[in-house]
């Protein structure tokens, strides 16, 4: 196996990974309400929902890392 397929491989597991961190995040109730006009958009994150949200871009941002790695090796 090539190691194009490895980082294929590494970027479809940070996929599922990502897709689970966003199922797992808690609902604010807001909607696209807060994108026009809603009181919620500044609300402060702490603990786990804190946690959650970093992870989030950090595998948003690995994902793409190796899309794009995957892309430039094969």
């Amino acid at each position: 196996m090539s190691f194009s397929v490895y980082l294929m491989i590494a970027a479809d597991i940070m996929g599922i990974a990502l897709i689970s961190i966003v199922l797992v995040q808690g609902q604010t109730g807001s909607g696209l309400g807060s994108v026009f006009g809603g009181t919620d958009i500044y609300r402060t994150r702490r603990g786990m929902e804190k946690a959650l949200f970093n992870m989030t871009f950090l595998l948003a941002g690995l994902f793409l890392l190796f899309s794009l790695l995957s892309v430039m090796f094969e």
